[in-house]
């Protein structure tokens, strides 16, 4: 009979990847979208069977709180020995790595190759690993005292083996990080150890100190295809802000590979792109196909320069958050002429106005209009190619369902109340209409009030004569409250402090309340 331990590598190595996949499969469960829920798709992801792939930075997951518990079980005896006393590990490679010299290697390259490092001293534990020489390498006397002195010398340490698998790292620890105790020498230190490192996310909590030696070794790592900002959830403040000049000049230009850049609060003035009508921005070989800004600190000029350093090869593009620096007509007017011409998915969401919009549905000034989507949208050149349309607030109007692209498959909004009319005339018009959208294929909305019934219906049958999918979810979380929510509230608040009353009130001034509530309502 085989033994686990006559499998060839090629087969260990995918019974080690099918069981960490299940592993991780089980624990995003009870995170991810109900089935059929296509509101946070694109155009690419609403016909595909499976579920979209876990960006780098999200993939390795803890397991919920909430089905953490303790099974309590009598104690082996004691001639029994157990590798763990106390039950299996929570994480599957670590069981798996004691079958066999064959298996271990296998689970320790995929151990490795996406490390989450969450607190300084799992980072320095981290960093001993990617240092220190395997036993089997280096167990002998005479070669113990130069590791030593090695490990003394932060420039003299040598990569191990496991250094060569490491492809995603996350760092991710509160508290404000400076060169020392802070954890930011083993931050670079780390960086300069992983020589094939492609994906980071980072922390954005640094001393101002810090900024120097964290940007030189983050342009020392050639293959990088994503780099994600992290949001601090720690709360604490930081000394050094991401700047958008910094990134652009002294990131971008030595990573060829890079793909998608994920910013949280990435500040710049228009100062540092002032910089580059004296001393112009290098040329980027880089072929950036994703670009998301939340909350964002960035003026008009910054955006701009941002936007057009990508513009190339640009594909998705998600502005998320206040940009308080950055009004309705600035953001109308880098969407017009600043955006890539064969950007396919768009990601809009305005938490803020500077002042009250105007009650004209029909007005065309982008600092009032609630329609700012319209505005943009009535430029003959602006996202022409446009596939995926995703927006949260008030930034759109009905008039805006003619004014979209015919390329449009995928059209979702949050907290917008359009008409129902406007959308099924537009789905209504002949195929040859300019304006009919024939290649929508999916239409999500999430309201606190929804359509009536028989607009719903409308809304329904027109997208199934097209072949598409419509989904709708109501809930009073969506948006802010009306006027007349704060009046629906008042009055139901009243009404049940009456029927309280009532409990202590005689019959006949009971009935006689009942009456002068009806009539009131």
């Amino acid at each position: 009979m085989a033994k686990l331990t006559d499998l060839p590598a090629e087969l260990i190595s995918r019974i080690v990847r099918h069981v960490f996949d299940a592993n991780q499969a089980a624990k995003r469960r009870d995170d991810h979208t109900p089935p059929g829920d296509h509101h946070l798709l694109d155009h690419t992801q609403i016909n595909c069977a499976a579920e979209p792939k876990p960006r780098p930075h999200l993939e390795r997951l803890a397991s919920p709180v909430r089905h953490v518990y303790i099974q309590y079980r009598p104690r082996p005896q004691s001639h029994l020995e157990f590798s763990w006393p106390d039950g299996l590990p929570k994480n599957p490679l670590l069981p798996l790595s004691l079958i066999s010299r064959t298996f271990c290697h296998c689970a320790q390259e995929l151990l490795f190759q996406n490390v989450a490092l969450g607190s300084i001293w799992t980072a320095s534990l981290f960093l001993e690993s990617l240092t220190c020489s395997t036993p089997h390498e280096d167990s002998s006397p005479q070669r113990r005292p130069q590791i030593d002195y090695q490990a003394e010398q932060h420039e003299l340490r040598r990569p191990s083996p496991l250094a060569q698998h490491v492809r995603s790292l996350q760092f991710a620890w509160g508290g404000p990080c400076s060169m020392g105790k802070g954890g930011v020498s083993i931050l670079c230190e780390i960086l300069r150890s992983c020589p094939l490192l492609e994906n980071i996310a980072i922390c954005n909590t640094f001393r101002l100190a810090c900024k120097e030696p964290i940007l030189e070794a983050l342009a020392s790592k050639p293959h990088i295809k994503e780099f994600v900002i992290l949001n601090n959830a720690h709360g604490e403040n930081s000394t050094f802000q991401w700047q958008a000049y910094d990134v652009v000049s002294r990131l971008f230009p030595h990573w060829n590979s890079l793909e998608t850049v994920d910013f949280f609060e990435l500040g710049d003035s228009s100062t540092g792109f002032l910089k580059a009508a004296a001393n112009p921005l290098p040329s980027l070989n880089c072929a950036t196909r994703t670009l998301i800004l939340t909350d964002h600190e960035l003026d008009e000029l910054a955006l701009s320069a941002l936007l057009k350093s990508s513009a190339p090869s640009l594909r998705t593009l998600e502005i998320i958050g206040p940009g308080y620096k950055l009004d309705r007509a600035a953001l109308c007017r880098v969407l017009q002429g600043c955006t890539s011409p064969i950007l396919e998915s768009l990601t809009l969401e305005s938490s803020h106005c500077e002042r009250p919009l105007s009650s004209d549905l029909n007005s065309d000034d982008p600092l009032t209009s609630p329609g700012l989507l319209d505005i943009v949208f009535s430029s003959p050149k602006a996202l022409r190619n446009l596939k995926t349309l995703s927006f949260i607030g008030p930034v759109a109007t009905g008039r805006l369902f003619k004014r979209l692209p015919k390329s449009i498959v995928k059209l979702a909004w949050e907290s917008c109340h359009l008409p129902a009319d406007a959308l099924v005339e537009t789905l209504s018009s002949s195929g040859n209409d300019a304006h009919s959208l024939p290649n929508l294929k999916c239409c999500s909305v999430r309201s606190r009030y929804g359509w009536s019934p028989a607009d719903e219906l409308a809304v329904r049958a027109a997208l199934r004569i097209r072949g598409a999918c419509f989904h709708i979810s109501l809930d009073r979380m969506y948006g802010s409250p009306t006027l007349t929510d704060a009046i629906e509230e008042e009055e139901l608040g009243d009404e049940e402090d009456v029927r309280e009353m009532d409990h202590w009130l005689p019959p006949a001034v009971t009935i006689n309340r009942d009456w002068e509530w009806r009539d009131r309502r």
